[in-house]
């Protein structure tokens, strides 16, 4: 027979719109230009990683010399991996992953079996670095040329050392093209694309900040996808275990 178990999240909620509604206030007199718009939109990005995918110590970091990247931050993913394996014990999923995996001919190692081994030894896992960009194109796509641009500024400024300790994301309100796909499933770094919408602005001239500007897709390239194989972020952002008002009914043996 079995049980049913409430279970709620206790993942905490960053809010970061005061921080929009601050700058919306303070920049009114160019809220049309198209740098009002782009750091708006990097706000709002902002917000939904560390809302949706608990990253932390996010700061915005534009500049010349930031080689495109408009965020940098931390993931402590296995807090994820751990929220996620108390609701849904996906580490029995944990023999079915490979030890070693290769994608366009480099050969590592998924990192949950890195994450087990500190759990088992009682070490915390250190979390990932983040580097950001976000793209607040309304009616245009990314293109192939910027997604290179993005992953010469990966190579750049990312030592080969840390390059499976490093992810890159591409922030854009629209879909991927077709080639723009194929080109991210070709290199040799682990990049996942979120669709994150921008804020929508309302007839009185304010912005919808609380049902607007969300995380609406999240993909990660092969190379992610065989990186984080196992850590089951899109089951985390499909579940909305980041939401801390919501509930799971899990059935469990005696």
């Amino acid at each position: 027979m079995n049980n049913l178990i409430l279970l709620r999240t206790i993942c905490k909620r960053w809010v970061h719109n005061d921080s929009i509604i601050s700058f919306i206030r303070n920049n009114a007199a160019i809220s049309q230009s198209t740098v009002f718009q782009g750091t708006l939109y990097e706000l709002t990005v902002l917000r939904e990683l560390a809302e949706k995918l608990g990253m932390t110590s996010l700061e915005k970091v534009g500049g010349a010399h930031d080689g495109g990247v408009d965020i940098k931050g931390t993931w402590p993913i296995s807090n994820l991996y751990k929220k996620l394996e108390a609701i849904t014990h996906i580490s029995d999923e944990l023999s079915t992953i490979p030890k070693r995996s290769k994608v366009n001919g480099r050969v590592f190692r998924p990192l949950i079996h890195r994450i087990n081994d500190d759990i088992l030894l009682g070490k915390q896992f250190a979390p990932l670095k983040v580097l950001v960009q976000a793209k607040a194109f309304r009616t245009t796509k990314v293109s192939p040329k910027e997604l290179r641009e993005l992953v010469g500024t990966f190579s750049s400024m990312v030592p080969d050392t840390k390059r499976n300790s490093t992810i890159i994301l591409m922030c854009s309100p629209h879909m991927l093209t077709k080639d723009s796909l194929n080109l991210i499933n070709n290199v040799k770094l682990p990049l996942i694309y979120l669709r994150i919408e921008m804020l929508r602005s309302l007839n009185d001239g304010s912005y919808d900040i609380e049902k607007s500007g969300t995380l609406l897709n999240y993909y990660e390239n092969e190379y992610a996808s065989k990186l984080l194989e196992g850590l089951s972020i899109q089951r985390w952002l499909t579940l909305k275990l980041y939401d801390v008002n919501q509930k799971f009914e899990i059935a469990v043996d005696e």
